[in-house]
């Protein structure tokens, strides 16, 4: 099977990590490449922060209502 990075091929790139087992079959599977997986890492990081942030600042708005 040839693995494709599904990202690389939405961008219209080639996108071809390798091929895997069985590879006698000529279908294609997908995965992601190395590039596109920190580039989802790091955007979860900074939605995590972002949500951290916002947790925190509803607590402080909540004691300014609610001491």
């Amino acid at each position: 099977m040839k693995i494709l990075c599904a990202w690389c091929v939405k961008e219209g790139k080639p996108g071809l990590m390798g091929e895997g087992p069985p590879l006698d079959d000529p279908t294609e599977t997908h995965g992601i490449c190395p590039e596109h997986r920190l580039q989802v890492e790091v955007e979860l990081t900074r939605t995590a922060e972002e949500a951290e942030r916002f947790r925190k600042e509803a607590e402080e708005l909540r004691k300014m209502v609610d001491p």
